[in-house]
């Protein structure tokens, strides 16, 4: 979910800061390898999750891109910053799927 609550944001921010300083100060601490995603999911209607991404490429000044998960995103080297609109066929889909996990077995 996406919130502009300055607490919230307060709270992730110096959570982002100090794993910087942890890893840092930590060199034999592993980190991946190729880098990492962090995701702000927009909630709603399609039609609000949509507009919701799209504020935030407005905001970020990175282009969306469509489908199933509509998306923007913006890379800070080896760390993106993403907003995702996933549709409700997608997850509908992906719902079906998971329940046949465990029925199938060879």
């Amino acid at each position: 979910m996406m919130t502009t609550d300055s607490t919230v944001r307060a709270e992730f921010i110096a959570g982002l800061r100090a794993l910087a300083r942890f890893l840092a100060d930590n060199p034999k601490v592993p980190v991946p390898s190729y880098g990492e995603t962090v995701s702000v999911h927009a909630s709603g209607t399609e039609q609000e999750q949509h507009a919701a991404v799209d504020r935030v490429a407005e905001l970020i000044g990175a282009p969306t891109s469509g489908g199933t998960h509509y998306q923007t995103a913006r890379d800070f080297g080896p760390i993106a910053y993403r907003a995702i609109a996933i549709s409700e066929q997608a997850i509908n889909e992906y719902t079906a799927a998971l329940s046949y996990q465990g029925a199938v077995t060879t």
